[in-house]
């Protein structure tokens, strides 16, 4: 495999991995729920933004394969 599909991977798994923590903590992490409004609120923007880069990368790489 190119250098550029497996950076492409790696930088696919790495994302999944911290949008999978990131969701974990909001969803299931009480302290998320002491955080101020706009700290959640923000941390819900940052997750959403994470899934579209996330799902960017899934169509860059099918287009490779």
């Amino acid at each position: 495999m190119s250098d550029f599909k497996t950076r492409l991977k790696e930088e696919h798994e790495q994302l999944n991995d911290r949008v999978v923590k990131l969701q974990n903590y909001i969803e299931s992490n009480d302290h998320f729920k002491t955080l101020d409004n706009e700290n959640q609120s923000l941390l819900i923007i940052q997750l959403s933004s994470m899934k579209t880069y996330k799902e960017t990368l899934d169509r860059r790489i099918s287009i490779l394969m």
